[in-house]
C-alpha cells in the first residue's frame, strides 16, 4: 500500500513546491512571470548560493568559534601550518625568509590572498568581510582587486597591459582569426558565456582597466541572465511574453536542471 501511495505523495509535494517557487519569482504578484522577473530570480538565487557557501567556509576557518576569522586562522588552513609565519610576514609587508624557495604557484596564491584580505577587511574579518574576500565580484569595493588579479594572470609579458592575444588566446583559446573577429565586434560571444561583458570598446587591441572591470564584475550576472532568458523562451509555449502557472508547472524540470537548480535547495522544492 505504501508503494502505491508514494508516487502520489511525490506528485503532491512537487506541485506544492512549484507553486512556492512560482510565487517567489512573481515579484509583482500578477500571477504570471515576466522575463526580467525570472532573470532577477536567477541572479538572486545565485548570489544567495555564493553567500551560503561563504558562510560554510567562514565556519570552517573560524577555529576558535569567536565569529571572526583572523588572517592566521585562514593562512594555517589554506597554506598549511608550516607556512603561517611566511604568510604573516608577507601580510606585514616584509620579505619572508625562504619565500623564493616556494613554488611560483604557491607564491602567487599567497600574494593574491594577502591582496584580497587587505582589501576586504583588517587582520580579522567578520562574515560579511569574509564573503567579500571569497567572492569579490559581489562587492563594488573589491573591483580594483579583481582587476589587479587579472593583470597578474594575463599580462604575460609584464608590460603593464592585457592584450587581446594574451587574454583571448590564453584563457579562451581563440585563434588569431577569431581574435580579429572579436576586435571587429563580429565574434559571437553568446555561445561563449564566460566572455559575456568583455569588450574592447576603443578597438585598440588592449583591454583597459575599465573594460576588464566591467567583465569581471558583471560576467556572472550576465551568464545567469542569458540562461534565464533561454529558459523563459522555452517555457513560454504560447509566445505571449508571459509564463502562466500551468506553463511553469509543466516545465519545472528546466529550472530543476539549470545551473540554479543543480546547486540550490530549489531542486528539492520542484
Amino acid at each position: 500500500m505504501i508503494l502505491l501511495l508514494f508516487p502520489a505523495l511525490l506528485f503532491v509535494r512537487s506541485c506544492a513546491g512549484s507553486k512556492k517557487v512560482f510565487r517567489d519569482i512573481d515579484a509583482n504578484e500578477d500571477k504570471a512571470l515576466s522575463k526580467p522577473e525570472l532573470a532577477g530570480w536567477f541572479n538572486f538565487k545565485d548570489i544567495e548560493y555564493l553567500k551560503e557557501n561563504a558562510r560554510d567556509h567562514f565556519s570552517m576557518f573560524d577555529k576558535n568559534r569567536d565569529q571572526m576569522v583572523s588572517w592566521e586562522e585562514y593562512a594555517s588552513l589554506a597554506f598549511g601550518t608550516t607556512h603561517v609565519d611566511t604568510c604573516n610576514e608577507l601580510f606585514k609587508d616584509k620579505n619572508p625568509k625562504d619565500f623564493d624557495k616556494l613554488s611560483t604557484q604557491v607564491q602567487e596564491a599567497i600574494k593574491t590572498a594577502v591582496r584580497r584580505w587587505k582589501a576586504a577587511g583588517g587582520f580579522t574579518m567578520n562574515q560579511e568581510e569574509f564573503t567579500a574576500f571569497t567572492y569579490p565580484e559581489l562587492f563594488q569595493h573589491m573591483r580594483n582587486v579583481l582587476v589587479a588579479e587579472a593583470y597578474q594572470t594575463y599580462d604575460k609579458n609584464r608590460d603593464g597591459k592585457v592584450s587581446a592575444e594574451e587574454l583571448l588566446g590564453a584563457k579562451f583559446g581563440l585563434t588569431s582569426e577569431q581574435i580579429a573577429e572579436f576586435l571587429k565586434g563580429t565574434f559571437d560571444t553568446e555561445k561563449n558565456p564566460n566572455m559575456l561583458g568583455l569588450k574592447d570598446r576603443n578597438g585598440n587591441g588592449i583591454f583597459e582597466k575599465k573594460e576588464l572591470s566591467f567583465w569581471l564584475m558583471e560576467n556572472r550576472r550576465m551568464m545567469r541572465k542569458q540562461e534565464a532568458e533561454k529558459i523563459f523562451s522555452d517555457m513560454d509555449s504560447d509566445q505571449n511574453t508571459r509564463i502562466s502557472k500551468p506553463e511553469f508547472e509543466e516545465n519545472t524540470h528546466m529550472i530543476r536542471y539549470s545551473s540554479i537548480g543543480r546547486f540550490l535547495n530549489v531542486r528539492d522544492e520542484l
